[in-house]
């Protein structure tokens, strides 16, 4: 029978958990871009030199780099890297992993894995301009969420937002805090400007409810 780790001393293997964020909602084929990967000790340690990987969806390393020694700002012990990367040649959403390898730490720890998204797109052709305004009074709606899947936007000051995207037929989404979401299908065959009147999403009253 197994001694435990009391009787043999061992130390238990801290747990390590592994974070990815800042990647793009969508990269050109072929095209480069950065990532941020961050790597926590459920103890805390701080780890001269741990190395985080980024392997791609047939398992081949494509970037390696050393987490800085001080943690990412308001956070306990979340170390982290900036790591540059390739999205794929071919168009496709692609499943990668980012690992912290624990082989060469003086401490135990078990191996951390995050799985993330890559998801590369053809060669943007057109231009879609989106003006987001409120329906009443036509002032222009400022941060309004902007999605033509699977593009992201959101619009400025003036109520703007501008998707660079592929030829082809699209669902338009535009949504902002306290309206109605608004929906547009649309074939985008070249550059194109789409006006989008918010309406007010009032709560309903008594009268509404009972009448």
């Amino acid at each position: 029978m197994a001694e435990d780790d009391e009787t043999t001393g061992a130390v238990p293997p801290h747990d390590t958990r592994v974070v990815v964020w800042d990647v793009p909602a969508t990269i050109e084929c072929g095209e480069t871009f950065n990532a941020k990967v961050g790597v926590k000790c459920s103890a805390e340690c701080r780890p001269d030199g741990w190395t985080v990987e980024v392997h791609d969806h047939g398992g081949k390393k494509r970037a390696s780099a050393t987490t800085s020694r001080e943690p990412w700002p308001n956070t306990a012990g979340l170390h982290y890297a900036q790591v540059e990367l390739s999205a794929p040649d071919v168009e496709g959403l692609y499943t990668w992993e980012a690992r912290a390898p624990v082989n060469a730490l003086d401490i135990p720890h078990a191996e951390g894995v995050a799985r993330f998204g890559v998801r590369a797109v053809p060669t943007p052709e057109c231009l879609l301009t989106i003006v987001a305004v409120d329906a009443a009074s036509q002032a222009p709606v400022e941060g309004a969420k902007v999605v033509v899947h699977p593009y992201r936007a959101s619009t400025d000051e003036h109520g703007m937002a501008k998707v660079r995207v592929p030829a082809g037929e699209y669902r338009l989404f535009v949504s902002g805090k306290n309206y109605f979401p608004f929906r547009h299908d649309c074939e985008v065959q070249a550059d194109v400007t789409i006006r989008a009147e918010l309406a007010v999403d009032r709560e309903l009253s008594d009268a509404d409810i009972w009448f």
